[in-house]
Formats: C-alpha cells, sequence, structure tokens
C-alpha cells in the first residue's frame, strides 16, 4: 500500500542458513523494513543471537525499522532459545513485534493478535487498524488477559507436548523416505525434502498424496521466491565498517542451486492430535508404494 518493493533474502538449504553477503547486498540506502519471523515458518529455524545481533547492526546503521513475526516464541526444542529482536541493544526504539493466542493457545480460529511498537508507531497503527477491523471480539479479549497470565509450567508443558509430536513427525517422513536434513528448532512444521528418486514435483507429489492417501500438506514451492536481488557492489558503497560475524551459524551437508530444490520441498504440519497424526502415519505406511516415494 505505502508503495515499497520487497527484496528476499533467502535462506540457505538445506540448513537454512543465513548468508550474510546476501543479507549485506539487500541493504540501500532505499531500505527502509525488514521483516524477520523467527522462529520460523516453514524450515522451523530459530535465529540465533549472533545472526539477529548481525540484524540488528545493520537495521541501527541504515536507520532501519524491523517488523518481527514471533507467533512461535513459545514453542522452541532442544538447545534453541527465542530471542526478540527488539531486545538487542539500539532495536527497541526501532522495532515492531507482532503476535498473537493462534498458536500458543491453539485458537487460531479467533484471529487475535497484537502489536508492541514505540508509541510514535503504534498510534499510527492504531489509527489505521481502528478504520480496517476496528476490535476483536469482546469475550475473545477477556479470554485473551486469561490467555496472557499463564503460568510458566503453561508453556513447559507446551513444548514437551509439541516436542513429542515433532519426534513422531520426523521419524515418520524419514521412514517413508523424505529427506529431514534439518530438525525443526521451533515451531510446528518440519520442511522435508523429496528423494531424487522422486520423480514428481511437491505440487505433484501434495495432490497425489491428498488423492490416494487422503493426507494434507503445503508444497514448498510457495515459500521460495525468485526475484534477482540487488547487487553486491551497490550494497558495499551503503554500509561502511566491520559487522559482527555470526560465530554460531549451523552448518549440516548437502547444497542446492535454486532450480534444484524450489519445487522439492514438502511441509509437514504436526499441530494436531496424537489420535490424528496416527491416522496419517498409517495411511502413509499404507499408500506410501502407491506415492512411488523410492522409485521413478
Amino acid at each position: 500500500m505505502a508503495g515499497g518493493t520487497p527484496v528476499y533474502v533467502a535462506l540457505n538449504p538445506p540448513c537454512w542458513t543465513l548468508d550474510l553477503e546476501k543479507l549485506i547486498a539487500a541493504f540501500t540506502p532505499r531500505t527502509k523494513v525488514i521483516v524477520l519471523n523467527s522462529p520460523h515458518n516453514p524450515t522451523g529455524k530459530v535465529f540465533s543471537k549472533d545472526e539477529l545481533t548481525v540484524i540488528a547492526e545493520l537495521c541501527c546503521r541504515m536507520h532501519c525499522i524491523a517488523i518481527t513475526d514471533e507467533v512461535y516464541e513459545h514453542i522452541t526444542f532442544d538447545s534453541a532459545v527465542h530471542i526478540s529482536l527488539a531486545s538487542l541493544p539500539g532495536m527497541l526504539e526501532r522495532t515492531i513485534i507482532t503476535s498473537s493466542l493462534s498458536k500458543t493457545y491453539s485458537v487460531t480460529g479467533w484471529r487475535v493478535g497484537w502489536a508492541i511498537a514505540p508509541v510514535e508507531i503504534a498510534s499510527a497503527i492504531r489509527n489505521i487498524h481502528v478504520k480496517l477491523t476496528d476490535s476483536a471480539p469482546a469475550p475473545f479479549q477477556e479470554a485473551a488477559l486469561i490467555a496472557l497470565q499463564s503460568v510458566p509450567e503453561y508453556f513447559e508443558s507446551l513444548r514437551m507436548e509439541y516436542n513429542q509430536r515433532r519426534e513422531f513427525m520426523v521419524d515418520l517422513l524419514n521412514r517413508i523416505g523424505f529427506k529431514v536434513h534439518f530438525k525443526p528448532q521451533g515451531a510446528v512444521f518440519v520442511f522435508a525434502e523429496l528423494p531424487e528418486t522422486c520423480a514428481m514435483s511437491d505440487v505433484e507429489y501434495v495432490v497425489k498424496l491428498i488423492r490416494v492417501a487422503g493426507v494434507a500438506a503445503v508444497p514448498g514451492c510457495g515459500f521460495f521466491h525468485t526475484r534477482e536481488k540487488l547487487s553486491r557492489k551497490e550494497s558495499s558503497q551503503s554500509i561502511s565498517g566491520p559487522l559482527s560475524r555470526p560465530k554460531s551459524i549451523e552448518r549440516c551437508e548437502g547444497f542446492h542451486t535454486l532450480k534444484d530444490y524450489r519445487d522439492r520441498y514438502i511441509r509437514f504440519a504436526y499441530c494436531k492430535s496424537k489420535a490424528t497424526l496416527m491416522a496419517a502415519a498409517e495411511k502413509l505406511d499404507k499408500y506410501n508404494g502407491s506415492l512411488i516415494l523410492h522409485d521413478i
């Protein structure tokens, strides 16, 4: 609406690492806003403090606002810890945090969310919001007040429940032939790659999965963008001085070019009841041969 042009900075498969050179190349004097989703949909990546530090430094140097989607903030696993970009030096006054009740409290149908921002930005958001949607239903707001006062034990039990479902889904997909290079660190999805022996694209496989097994998933191609990035030369003239270099960016085997991977990934959600996951597993095991996952 404001006439902005998106510039996409792709994470590198198979472990969805942040490429610092790509990130730096995306910044120019015209850059106004950066949008960050962590924990990440669809990959399950949780950005590390080192990665966030680089993003924060770029925002501060280039005088950019950051908009963060932190809806999965309470769903993290193993040693991964969600850190809000707003908590880093210089970012509180330039970050708009967005989140909602949907994922943490399993009420996606309520559509109750919020934005936290500096006073002048929050005022502008409120002015637009009241003219577009007015407000959430009063009963949902009352329920939200109760939910937001949940004790710490609730969030721990939430992580434990989802961790069990994550383990179930990862084991299932590995068993039927998918390649799970990256075990999700957060959120509620496994982003799995079709094996080389499967000749179908992601869309073709998902359509057949629905028709043959009655199991629905999401083709990964919708999460990738092919817009050309700005040149590194243009960006390097805009950013001066050294940047912090993350020490903890994860590494894993494998590399794909864009044409290799953009139609090879499928997103499976495990934010379902155990009964639903068990039923899906039985169908996938039963119809795996018909889905031609192992043979071309």
